[in-house]
């Protein structure tokens, strides 16, 4: 992940928090489409990944690129 900390903000870009997704891969896809997340985008993701869900190994799958 590169370091933003001193970085500047395209104009429009936003900061994406997400938590408590429990390993739910469909529900986290969905959220993620609806946003329309773009590069310029940074997503925080708050904790709660994989715990208890049905689909671990997705949730990974899709937040690793990120």
């Amino acid at each position: 992940m590169p370091d933003r900390s001193n970085a500047e903000r395209t104009p429009g870009a936003r900061t994406i928090a997400i938590g408590d997704i429990h390993g739910c891969g469909t529900a986290l896809r969905t959220l993620l489409e609806m946003l329309e997340v773009t590069d310029e985008d940074t997503i925080v993701i708050l904790g709660d990944i994989v715990a208890r869900g049905p689909d671990t190994k997705g949730v990974v799958e899709q937040l690793l690129p990120l």
